[in-house]
């Protein structure tokens, strides 16, 4: 992995949501405004990628310079009436806006691609003890829900293990958007077991609670006293 944090410069089309865009995960986009509209088809007729910049509902438009996104690429389009789109992207890079060129009939940015440093921190150690905080997460949800909610299935390397974690964890966009923002897969790591750490608890507790009430029925005072003596 290089250790300079910036690795190429590029004009990219960018669309400002508040949606922080991990590389490797999945998004769904339906395409309906018109500059929006005029950008996919741009993009599509080129080289199939375009940035999502995190704008919070409160923020002004356009997203601060300096501020780091996703770079999305085009998966699969279904066309509908009037222009509109339904399209899949997976994120594939961050950047940093350096500048804004143009703002009509949709934002272009010069933006400089980025990826992690090295670090010093055990990285093996981390992933070791966020997957296990991950596991155990994952398996309360499935309770939860009766079903699979978190992919068991996580990369090998820090910097992309880190991307799907945090990509999947439910958290408020405002602490993910820093997760995104940082350069040490350490760090993110660190951060991650954090976040981990401090639901978990209440994952598992609500999960004895919605299998003791599946058994009994429904959830009784009897059902929660009995959870309160484990």
């Amino acid at each position: 992995m290089p250790s300079t944090e910036a690795f190429n410069t590029k004009e990219l089309p960018v669309f400002p949501l508040s949606i922080v865009l991990f590389p490797g995960a999945l998004l769904p986009l339906h395409i309906f405004e018109e500059r929006y509209k005029q950008m996919m088809k741009d993009s599509l007729a080129s080289d199939k990628l375009f940035g999502l910049t995190y704008l919070a509902e409160n923020e002004t438009w356009p997203p601060p310079v300096g501020r780091i996104g996703g770079m999305a690429q085009i998966m699969a389009v279904v066309p509908l009436d009037g222009g509109r789109m339904n399209i899949l992207t997976v994120g594939t890079t961050r950047y940093r806006t350096i500048r804004y060129i143009e703002t009509e009939p949709y934002l272009k940015a010069e933006v400089e691609l980025i990826q992690d440093q090295n670090d010093d921190y055990d990285t093996t150690t981390l992933m070791a003890e966020v997957k296990k905080l991950y596991i155990r997460a994952a398996d309360a949800l499935k309770a939860l829900n009766d079903e699979q909610t978190l992919p068991s299935d996580l990369p090998d390397s820090p910097e992309d293990f880190s991307f799907a974690v945090a990509a999947v964890l439910q958290l408020p966009l405002e602490k993910k958007q820093p997760l995104l923002e940082l350069r040490s897969s350490g760090q993110r790591l660190t951060k991650l077991r954090h976040h981990l750490s401090s639901i978990i608890e209440d994952y598992e507790y609500r999960a004895k609670i919605h299998t003791k009430a599946k058994s009994n029925g429904h959830g009784s005072p009897k059902v929660l006293d009995s959870l309160k003596k484990e």
